[in-house]
């Protein structure tokens, strides 16, 4: 695609996107960059009729709105948002490293301290957001930065996030979430599914994400070499079946961390952890500074 003016900053390296979206790294030509170098840009590409288009435009303002009114070292900071050179566009902070998906492929093993850091910088993130009553709705390793250096370690995407709402507003997208190519792993809680997303549905989202990560990443003595699918599906056959509560339970990690798992992926709401200070007070006896 052609160079394009945004904001004072120009569009270089694409870094991924979707259907409706596309990232892209960019760099100001301005001697004093209003939001530093580089920083990501995400564009909206509209599509369908008039009033699909209306409801996109919507649901990207939306975004941008929630986004840049969150202030933590946890979450991927949105600069500003507006129309620019025809195209809808967000300003958000630029991360040098990739989604937690794309590590998780990756056949390199963690230690348990790394994974650790990780869940509880993402938990961090994710209390502050609920403390601002905004319920996310799509916690999963592919809206989870992190640096390549590891000291970044940032929420993103707020798209289909449910703000604070009144009592004659109604949530956009109430089922939205996300399940894997053939339900290998879903994210969603029962109550999701059912339109009825809460501040612990996300505490179930970052539960799956948890067992996930660790059961990808994790040292097994004599299969060091084995890839994502293989670690994750197995389990997850044998959870299906109801041979195993989640999916790292078979792997020696501690009895204390495979709980904490536990509660919060409990199909009973009233049984998963009531908050994620709650999860994150248990959770932090594990974690090493």
């Amino acid at each position: 695609m052609r160079i394009r003016n945004f904001g004072g900053y120009t569009l270089e390296e694409y870094l991924g996107g979707g259907l409706y979206t596309k990232v892209y790294k960019a760099y100001s030509f301005l001697a004093k960059p209003p939001y530093g170098n580089p920083v990501a840009i995400k564009i909206l590409y509209l599509r369908g009729n008039i009033v699909e288009r209306n409801k996109l435009v919507k649901q990207f303002e939306r975004e941008a709105e929630i986004a840049m009114n969150l202030e933590h070292p946890n979450i991927v900071k949105v600069y500003n948002f507006g129309r620019f050179d025809n195209n809808y566009a967000m300003i958000m902070e630029y991360i040098d490293g990739k989604n937690l998906k794309e590590y998780l492929y990756e056949r390199e093993k963690w230690d348990l301290d790394k994974i650790l850091k990780i869940c509880y910088n993402v938990g961090k993130g994710l209390e502050y957001i609920h403390q601002h009553n905004i319920v996310h709705k799509d916690v999963k390793p592919d809206n989870i930065l992190i640096s390549y250096d590891f000291q970044k370690i940032k929420i993103t995407d707020f798209g289909i996030a449910k703000p604070p709402l009144r009592f004659w507003q109604r949530d956009i997208f109430p089922k939205s979430g996300t399940v894997t190519k053939f339900g290998v792993i879903s994210y969603i809680s029962k109550e999701q599914a059912e339109g009825n997303a809460t501040f612990q549905s996300d505490i179930y989202s970052f539960g799956i994400t948890m067992d996930e990560i660790i059961t990808a990443k994790i040292h097994i003595e004599s299969k060091e070499d084995e890839d994502y699918f293989k670690r994750i599906d197995i389990r997850a056959q044998r959870k299906k079946i109801g041979k195993q509560r989640i999916l790292c339970e078979d792997l020696k990690i501690p009895h204390q961390l495979k709980e904490i798992i536990i509660k919060a992926t409990e199909e009973d709401i009233n049984l998963r952890y009531q908050s994620m200070t709650q999860l994150l007070k248990d959770l932090e006896n594990l974690v090493k500074e």
